[in-house]
Order: structure tokens, then sequence, then C-alpha cells
């Protein structure tokens, strides 16, 4: 997506279910960010990994090994 100087071409909304949006808050939180930041961060962690069961087994691993 080609960057812009207007914010409203930069930024847009998303509805997600509110136990969600308590999950991300609370993410966010944890982690010094704002809930955008925390989405934009696990978008950019998942965009690394092809599949989605790429990240539900690299998450698995991670709770394994706490």
């Amino acid at each position: 997506m080609p960057r812009t100087k207007s914010r409203a071409k930069t930024f847009k909304s998303v509805a997600v279910p509110f136990d969600t949006w308590k999950m991300i808050w609370s993410m966010a939180e944890k982690n010094h960010r704002s809930p955008s930041q925390q989405i934009a961060f696990l978008v950019e962690v998942a965009d690394q990994s092809p599949l989605d069961k790429d990240v539900l087994s690299l998450y698995a691993q991670i709770k394994r090994a706490l």
C-alpha cells in the first residue's frame, strides 16, 4: 500500500468483538504499546510466516518452553 501524507488514507478502523478488544488492550499494556501498535506488531509477526499453522506451532513451542 503506498504511503500518503493524509492521515485518513494511512489509518483504517477495524471492528473486532469486544472480548478480542479486551485481549488486545491487555497485550498492548503488557508491552507498553497502544492497541493499534499491538495489532500492527501482531500482523507483522504473522506476516513473516506464510501459514497460520506455522504461527500456531511457534506459539505452542514458546508456551511449552515457559
